[in-house]
């Protein structure tokens, strides 16, 4: 199975015109958010509340697109999807996959953009 990039960088540049300053800017504002956002997605899964964790999920999944971060976007939507079926039970160990791969993708985004 193809595992997907932590951090795509040629994609990211593209996507954001080459323009270095920006793409400073959208990976700092994208470490910050996902942070508090990640913190939601537990307590919505602590409380078994599907709906509120599945937009949370939606709005992770769009941030890590904007920053290139393939291999957490896809946990994530693999994690929305369950959420909207209500399968919450599957969510705890895919959480703990969730939290590695962003601090594999803050790593990644440190060490190549943040520099």
């Amino acid at each position: 199975m193809f595992e997907p990039k932590v951090f795509d960088n040629t994609d990211y540049e593209s996507r954001l015109a080459y323009n270095h300053e920006l793409m400073t800017l959208v990976a700092s504002e994208f470490i910050k958010e996902a942070t508090v956002l990640l913190e939601m997605l537990q307590a919505y899964m602590m409380d078994e509340d599907w709906d509120d964790f599945a937009l949370v999920a939606h709005r992770l999944k769009g941030a890590a697109l904007e920053v290139s971060g393939y291999r957490f976007c896809q946990l994530i939507t693999e994690m929305e999807g369950l959420a909207i079926q209500g399968k919450g039970d599957q969510l705890p160990i895919r959480y703990t996959a969730l939290r590695e791969a962003f601090e594999a993708l803050a790593l990644a985004l440190k060490q190549e953009i943040l520099r």
